[in-house]
């Protein structure tokens, strides 16, 4: 393949591999909303300027300016609530991380392919390192955790921070080629941001470092060529960067910050750092993690245990591999990249935290990528059919993690479905008060792909509210209060899931229903999560007391007003009925959906306001708005909808005697309510 293409077309390739390959994999993040952490940065910026994201921290836990930042310029460019903006921010630098690391690809191989003889060589230093930057990027918009970082607009300080550390080391590499003082300059303040995007960024001067030692002492060594000037100018420069760096925790520690402990991150215990070491470890041979699970799950070992000897065993062979191509500088550059990048992380937090935060290996993944780059362009330059070599050794290396990729983005986009719902449902009524019933904390699948990592949905989680999560979307103070009330809950087959708010029983369930203009009810299975209007308690609905009775059961003791029905484009039937209690009741209710030959399409019995609300609970007078959604099991040939609705007694299954207005009874119980499709359409 690279022996047919021109150097104009292998830069277009180049090109549009990152963002081809993340549009394809990310395109639906695009239409999430803010969820978790996004409040907590949204409400910390309001009302604050640009300059004081650099002089304190005060009301957030994190000395992060750079990043709030860069959110404050987004605002003014698109607006406060603009989450496809937001969203496509992510987007944007994880595709500029791409174009980085191919260009690092490109500077690296020719660096360390200098030592090289030529009859060593099965094909050109030119191919090769174009297969091994084409991969790099391949694999870095690949990287299976990045799923966790890029839907989440807060993530975009883990994403930055890369890119910060990318650039410096690219800008070094174009340096120490080119002579150019600019891109010293670039490299020493790229270097030097890094921590105000993300703490781990400290430790990108030391990056440089590295990169120094492992490649370019050696680079003029081996071309003899006498760049001494260059050579002090690096290291000057290299030495700016790691006294910024190291100075930098000291800039943190006197930045005010919401923080109980205001000094430096002191060390973990040692069982803690050893266990979050093998979870960067874990992500570091995330290509064959796989199999630690598997290993796990049929032996007596641990995960752990199963990720340091199936982790191990495959450095071992790939240490081998780079060794025989006379690669393992490349090889040792990854290694200490990984550790070093990861260092921050498993000194100085819990461990419980680490392995809920897979966002935290983005930065050190820049490491595994050359790692696993360089062995598919060994392998792959080593065979006749190179190209060919290449696209099938990253297929069989990436098929897992882009497959992980897609079930975390339908993750996020299941989780956050009644996110976007509740928004849109308190912009059609703003200045009423919602209740939310069973909103998500947390989401996650039963299946895991890779061992150790915890990756579900975080939501909303404890310390903020569904009206925070709302606010955040309308830039305004709404009235959206969640409760968790259990006794309507279902547990799905495939997944987890945990509900934020107060537990609620029976008694204290009714009396904070009446207190609301409209009550929501969030659904779990193992489809799509649901956020249905269930209806709301009437107040002095006078328009009800001149209506006529659709329906009257037991001689008045309950009386049906209305039953409205609408038939939405996603096949669900939407039945709207208004009740009306006169004296005390214990029936539920049938509703039950046919065509027009009598076929069942779907029922949706039990109590009011979503099972929520039954009459036993109700008080003598009271008039309530009971929305009931049926999902129709065929609704593409439908030419008529009929619906009956009666009551029964629970424990016997018997029908309640109902009459019409005029003293008519109903047949059986029933009431039957119709919809035309045809005139619908």
């Amino acid at each position: 393949m690279y022996r047919t293409i021109d150097s104009r077309l292998l830069i277009w390739i180049h090109f549009l591999t990152s963002p081809v390959l993340v549009a394809v994999l990310y395109w639906p993040v695009l239409e999430l909303p803010f969820f978790w952490d996004d409040v907590a940065n949204f409400e910390f910026m309001q009302g604050r300027s640009l300059l004081s994201f650099w002089i304190s921290a005060s009301g957030f836990p994190y000395y992060r300016p750079l990043g709030f930042s860069i959110f404050r310029i987004w605002q003014w460019l698109f607006g406060a609530t603009n989450t496809f903006a937001f969203h496509l921010l992510n987007i944007i630098v994880m595709i500029c991380n791409g174009w980085l690391i191919t260009a690092i690809g490109l500077k690296v191989w020719l660096a360390l392919d200098n030592d090289l003889k030529p009859n060593k060589r099965s094909i050109s230093k030119s191919i090769a390192r174009n297969i091994f930057a084409w991969q790099a990027a391949i694999v870095l918009c690949s990287f299976p955790f990045a799923s966790i970082a890029i839907p989440l607009v807060a993530s975009l300080f883990h994403l930055l921070v890369t890119m910060l550390v990318l650039l410096s080391i690219l800008a070094i590499l174009n340096f120490y080629n080119s002579g150019y003082p600019i891109w010293i300059y670039i490299s020493a303040l790229s270097a030097c941001l890094a921590p105000f995007a993300h703490e781990s960024g400290l430790i990108a001067g030391y990056a440089l470092v590295v990169l120094w030692i492992v490649v370019l002492r050696d680079f003029r060594k081996q071309n003899k060529i006498d760049s001494s000037e260059i050579t002090i100018s690096t290291r000057l420069f290299i030495s700016i960067s790691v006294v910024a760096n190291t100075a930098f925790p000291l800039l943190w520690a006197s930045i005010d910050k919401m923080r109980l402990d205001t000094g430096l991150p002191t060390l973990r215990p040692m069982l803690e750092i050893w266990n979050n070491a093998i979870f960067f470890f874990a992500a570091y041979t995330f290509p064959v993690q796989p199999f630690a699970l598997f290993l796990s799950n049929q032996t007596n070992w641990s995960e752990p245990q199963s990720v340091v000897i199936v982790g191990s065993l495959c450095l071992v062979i790939v240490a081998l591999i780079f060794w025989r191509f006379d690669k393992l500088r490349l090889f040792l550059l990854s290694v200490i990249l990984v550790m070093l990048m990861s260092l921050p992380s498993i000194l100085t937090l819990p461990q419980l935290y680490v392995v809920v935060s897979p966002r935290l290996t983005v930065l050190p993944s820049i490491g595994a990528v050359l790692m696993w780059s360089g062995l598919v362009s060994l392998m792959a330059s080593r065979s006749k059919y190179h190209s060919w070599l290449a696209v099938l050794l990253s297929v069989t290396l990436l098929t897992i993690p882009i497959r992980y990729i897609n079930s975390r983005v339908e993750l996020h986009r299941r989780a956050l479905a009644p996110i976007s719902d509740m928004v849109s449902a308190v912009e059609l009524f703003p200045e009423d008060t919602h209740l939310v019933v069973n909103p998500t904390t947390w989401l996650a699948s039963a299946h895991h792909t890779y061992p150790i990592v915890h990756d579900g949905v975080v939501v909303i989680p404890e310390y903020h509210n569904p009206g925070q999560l709302v606010g955040v979307h309308t830039n305004q103070v709404v009235q959206v209060d969640g409760i968790n009330f259990p006794l309507v809950a279902v547990e799905p087959d495939h997944h987890y899931y945990d509900v934020w708010g107060e537990v609620l029983h029976w008694d204290e369930m009714a009396d904070r229903i009446r207190q609301y203009d409209h009550i929501w009810l969030t659904t779990y299975g193992d489809g799509p999560l649901g956020f249905t209007d269930v209806g709301q308690v009437l107040h002095e609905d006078l328009s009800i007391i001149d209506q006529i009775p659709l329906a009257i059961f037991d001689r008045g003791r309950l009386i049906l007003f209305s039953g409205l029905l609408t038939l939405d484009t996603r096949g669900e039937l939407l039945v709207e009925l208004i009740w009306k209690l006169n004296s005390p009741s214990t029936e539920e209710v049938f509703v039950h959906a046919f065509d027009c030959q009598g076929n069942l399409l779907g029922m949706a019995d039990g109590p009011p306001l979503g099972r929520m609300f039954p009459f036993w609970q109700w008080v003598n007078d009271e008039t309530v708005r009971d929305v009931r959604n049926i999902r129709l099991s065929d609704s593409s040939s439908l030419d008529c909808v009929m619906v009956e609705v009666g009551l029964f007694e629970s424990s016997t299954g018997n029908r309640v005697v109902v009459h019409d207005s005029d003293g008519n009874e109903y047949l059986n119980g029933i009431v039957h309510l119709g919809i035309n499709l045809d005139n619908e359409k």
